[in-house]
């Protein structure tokens, strides 16, 4: 037996091997090379330069998040210096794009789809009323004691007649379906709201010409998050393997200098801060529900509330409000009217898959020198907003959103 949670989760499917197929937009994957929204027009060169070493930067996830009756395409990149021996636990290290593309013939490829959603629904739900009122004259006409020269068999009274919305179910989160026409005159009056006059537009240091450093390309499949009756064991497999290699290692240090097992305590710091998270509530429910699905990489819930790797950090306070209209999040400031909302976070298990630490000749070193997030947690802007000026000729905008990382206390 299961219950669901209104999260969707994402779980590596397969590598991505360019020669078989290649990623396109409507991808969500971890690793690999960015897609951008036109080949022409990639993001301006700063969105991708690490803010510390100034070397740019690997992508860690590409996500395909359309909004439900949005008129265009849009993807969230998280990007992240490899230079972690430098760079881990700086500002700047770690970066978030969102990209909107507002081709004109991609709108109105997504129009059509939208208005014939809407028909069909508009269909479906007149039909399905006049078959109610069918079926209510002739109930009335079995139980009236005026006759009738029709047949009142004909058509079965007691046929179903349930008013099913056959978009409600629709809950992937690459849907471009809409759930009602309102939602639609909603996108349209969001969308009226910004057509401020036109600015210059913006001149990008183009960043094609760059190959960019890379980690292993995953493809990504999202479910709705389950949790099981019998779950496995709390600990995360990354935390597994490290305990198991300070293990192995205190053993050999044990061994060379002959000290005590107090004393080899006291030599592994890492083993008494692993201890110190385990008492951190914050920590424990993050083991508590992740063991449910260990393998996700990410998790996404618009709207929702960050599962918290941890609560003792800056970040952690920045979500203690219940009310998510509530989040110490600052607005962004392209936008400063509005307030930013949770929208994804990246999870523990794509290090392992990033990093290919399932292989057996990974060491203890590596690991730590390694990345050392806990989980990277993404905010953007509610009303999807980017300025008019940001947008290039060939209709894309990228501009960066609110990233917050909660970092690893082991290292």
């Amino acid at each position: 037996m299961s219950s669901n949670s209104e999260v969707f989760l994402g779980f590596v499917d397969a590598p991505i091997d360019v020669e078989e197929e290649e990623p396109t937009i409507e991808d969500t994957f971890i690793g690999g090379k960015p897609i951008w929204l036109n080949p022409n027009s990639p993001p301006d060169k700063s969105l991708i330069t690490c803010d510390n070493c100034q070397k740019e930067m690997a992508l860690l996830l590409q996500a395909f998040s359309p909004i439900d009756g949005k008129l265009y395409d849009r993807v969230i990149y998280i990007f992240g210096c490899k230079n972690t021996k430098e760079c881990s636990k700086k500002k700047g290290a770690i970066k978030c794009i969102r990209a909107i593309s507002k081709d004109p013939e991609r709108v109105a490829a997504i129009k059509k789809e939208l208005d014939e959603a809407i028909n069909a629904d508009l269909d479906e739900k007149l039909q399905l009323e006049n078959k109610k009122k069918l079926n209510a004259e002739l109930t009335k006409d079995l139980f009236s004691a005026a006759t009738s020269s029709n047949n009142p068999f004909d058509t079965n009274p007691f046929g179903t007649s349930i008013d099913t919305n056959p978009f409600a179910g629709n809950t992937n989160t690459t849907s471009n379906a809409t759930k009602s026409e309102q939602k639609l005159l909603e996108t349209f009056a969001s969308v009226a709201s910004k057509n401020a006059p036109k600015k210059n537009k913006k001149v990008k240091q183009p960043a094609s010409n760059l190959k960019l450093p890379e980690y292993p390309g995953f493809f990504l499949y999202v479910e709705k998050e389950k949790f099981k009756k019998m779950p496995m064991e709390p600990e995360l497999e990354k935390y597994k393997d490290l305990i198991a290699k300070m293990d192995d290692e205190s053993t050999n240090e044990d061994e060379d200098i002959g000290l005590s097992s107090s004393s080899s305590a006291q030599l592994n710091p890492q083993a008494s801060q692993m201890a110190s998270m385990l008492d951190d509530k914050y920590f424990e429910a993050f083991t508590n529900t992740v063991k449910h699905n260990p393998a996700q990489v990410l998790r996404y819930e618009l709207n929702g509330k960050p599962l918290l790797y941890s609560g003792r950090d800056e970040i952690a306070s920045k979500f203690s409000s219940k009310n998510h209209q509530d989040f110490n999040v600052a607005p962004p400031a392209y936008n400063p009217s509005t307030h930013r909302r949770f929208e994804l976070q990246l999870m523990p298990k794509a290090i392992m898959d990033l990093e290919n630490l399932q292989d057996n000749d990974v060491t203890l070193t590596d690991i730590l020198n390694g990345m050392s997030w806990g989980t990277i947690i993404v905010c953007t802007d509610e009303e999807d907003y980017i300025p008019d000026e940001m947008f290039d000729d060939n209709h894309v905008g990228y501009i960066s959103e609110w990233v917050g990382v909660q970092w690893e206390q082991l290292v």
